[in-house]
């Protein structure tokens, strides 16, 4: 059978979330068709396998000794297990799903080095993951695709406040630009609480994004994947409900609810899902991808685009665990599909330029 990888942890502040998603995942991949192959990367950066990761107690006290270590090379879709200098075939990867929030995966690293590596991934790609990441290079492109977000003003590093400060107005939110919407996350209401909030953002981030802060608003997520016809799937819209407005870390993963479907209106619920597959298809993403939008009034402001959502977005698709399995199973089919379609074009020419000779440009100085 296929072996198909679930890449897990990272080196992100998000990493705890991400193995609870990864091995959600790697567990409910359907094993009748495919054999799941988790790989765990440490916040140090190094890569394991073994089957001590398919349980997710065992993360509370991991033991790296029990696991092998391993690493891909460029070119190749094998996983080779490392030991001492020497490499060791273990596995040929058939596709991969990215379960790595935040960055070194949900920045489109991951996609990146597998694409390098010849391996389909059930996930966005490189390019869109790059996209939505930061903050407010997304907000460029939302103009362009004329969808509505929030004005923001970059700071960059310790001196970027004096350059853009003439363009705050009190209160604001403040927030790494490379990062979800929870982690160093907070509310200034005067310059002096604006430094304090930028220097805490900053431990996560050196450009910070600094927004209007909305005081009546509601926040709507809605979540989209490519299916097996080519059609695109929309979700329903979902409202979080946190302890206040600003809907912290807890909110999100712990101790907050949900309204689903959203208790809104029905036109504006369309409006979100119209705008979600709009975005879907106008960047050329594949997998799944949770999109979180600001509804003031009848306006809807873009958030952000989560390229890895918690969970892989599967509750606002699925009832069960088994429709999950089969949402997988359609997601690794897609990406394979996709793959081999992609190596059918043409990848080398032979223009005949370096039988040209003489060049001093590119002689050795």
């Amino acid at each position: 059978m296929k072996n198909i990888a679930v890449f897990l942890g990272g080196e992100s502040v998000e990493h705890d979330i991400s193995i609870i998603t990864g091995v959600m995942t790697v567990n409910s991949i359907d094993k009748e068709k495919f054999t799941p192959l988790p790989i765990y990367i440490s916040n140090e950066g190094e890569w394991y396998t073994g089957e001590s990761l398919f349980d997710l107690d065992e993360y509370k006290k991991l033991n790296l000794k029990k696991l092998k270590k391993v690493t891909l090379i460029s070119g190749n879709n094998a996983l080779y297990a490392l030991k001492g200098k020497k490499l060791k075939q273990i596995a040929v990867i058939a596709c991969a799903v990215n379960c790595l929030h935040g960055e070194r995966g949900e920045d489109g690293c991951l996609a990146g080095l597998l694409n390098m590596c010849k391996i389909p991934i059930a996930s966005p790609p490189m390019l869109p993951s790059a996209v939505s990441i930061d903050k407010n290079f997304t907000k460029t492109v939302m103009r362009a695709l004329k969808v509505k977000t929030l004005d923001g003003v970059v700071v960059k590093g310790a001196t970027g406040l004096e350059e853009n400060d003439k363009n705050i107005t009190y209160p604001v939110i403040v927030k790494p630009n490379k990062l979800g919407s929870s982690i160093g996350v907070s509310r200034a209401k005067n310059e002096q609480e604006l430094e304090s909030a930028l220097s805490y953002a900053m431990r996560f981030g050196e450009n910070v994004l600094v927004e209007p802060c909305l005081e009546d608003f509601i926040e709507i997520n809605c979540a989209a994947y490519r299916s097996a016809d080519g059609s695109v799937r929309v979700s329903e819209c979902e409202r979080p409900i946190g302890a206040s407005k600003l809907l912290s870390f807890d909110d999100k993963y712990e101790s907050g609810s949900r309204v689903f479907p959203a208790d809104i209106d029905k036109k504006i619920s369309d409006k979100i899902k119209n705008i979600t597959k709009k975005i879907y298809v106008s960047m050329c993403f594949n997998g799944v991808i949770r999109i979180d939008f600001f509804v003031v009034g009848k306006e809807v402001y873009l958030n952000e685009i989560n390229t890895v959502p918690g969970s892989l977005a599967y509750y606002l698709f699925c009832d069960t665990l088994k429709e999950f399995s089969a949402m997988l199973t359609e997601l690794i089919e897609v990406a394979l599909k996709d793959f081999a379609k992609e190596q059918t074009t043409v990848k080398s020419f032979n223009s005949g330029i370096l039988a040209f000779s003489g060049g001093k440009s590119c002689k050795r100085l």
